[in-house]
């Protein structure tokens, strides 16, 4: 048996094609799509369309959650700042689809020794890295027993052995690449007969400045303002910019006390922040 899963897509529609169509060339058996389709770059709507046509299994991911939420109870009053202005754009454009989107599970068994979740079992948002203990690795899994675990979220392709023999998976991301380079990455998992499950980490180019291009032609850049430059650049450069940013206004605000949450000041902020890098 083969599965291919595609994970963290974050609106990068032509990441997310060139992605699928390398997996598709594979022959799955089942193609799966692990969760954050949307929220990032322009075109949350078509890659939602593109995955519920493409895939046989597919999963609710955080952003997901966070674009359910945005704007309701259940949200954090601080999502309808500038900050999260691509939550906005993200949910205007799936509104007639809000309701199945909810009803996709964040985890789901396959068979009885597979678990396909977007970040654990229970939680949308657990971060597991190579580097994470056996001991954090078993509190965050638990209660899963399967023998394959597999997951995106963290956007850092890599797979280890536990220490009770089980296979754990992370398969990087399609859309936000975070390896120091502007690439769409999946993972391919095979069972054999005698070997068991074994992992391939598939890294491909796609057209990134298609999807640059789509930051200014779509109004996005325009309508969401800095953080859209803030996604822009982290595709751009296959790097970290979100969370690095993120910290960094913090730092800044405090420094300079200033205390408006507006567009503004958060451009101020980000001129800071590119000047540093």
């Amino acid at each position: 048996m083969r599965i291919a899963v595609l994970a963290d897509i974050h609106g990068n529609l032509p990441a997310f094609e060139s992605a699928l169509a390398a997996a598709k060339r594979e022959a799955p058996d089942l193609l799966v799509i692990a969760g954050d389709v949307v929220n990032g770059a322009p075109d949350s709507r078509a890659c939602w369309d593109l995955a519920r046509a493409e895939c046989d299994v597919l999963l609710r991911g955080n952003h997901e959650r966070y674009v359910l939420d945005r704007g309701t109870p259940a949200g954090d009053p601080l999502w309808l700042g500038p900050r999260f202005r691509t939550l906005g754009w993200a949910r205007a454009q799936l509104t007639d689809v809000l309701d199945e989107i909810r009803a996709l599970p964040i985890a789901l068994p396959l068979q009885p020794d597979v678990l396909l979740m977007h970040a654990g079992p229970a939680d949308d948002h657990v971060n597991l890295y190579p580097w994470s203990d056996d001991g954090s690795l078993e509190r965050v899994l638990d209660p899963a027993t399967e023998a394959l675990l597999v997951r995106g979220h963290n956007h850092l392709p890599f797979h280890r052995t536990l220490a009770d023999g089980r296979l754990l998976v992370s398969v990087g991301a399609v859309g936000l690449s975070l390896v120091g380079r502007p690439e769409a990455r999946f993972g391919l998992l095979t069972r054999h007969a005698r070997r068991g499950w074994t992992v391939r980490h598939v890294s491909l180019p796609y057209d990134v400045d298609a999807t640059l291009a789509r930051f200014v032609d779509s109004g996005y850049l325009r309508e969401v303002g800095p953080m859209a430059q803030v996604f822009l650049r982290e595709i751009a450069t296959g790097s970290h910019q979100l969370v690095p940013f993120v910290r960094f206004e913090q730092r800044w605000r405090a420094a300079n006390d200033v205390h408006e949450d507006d567009d503004a000041s958060l451009e101020r902020a980000l001129e800071a922040f590119l000047a540093l890098h």
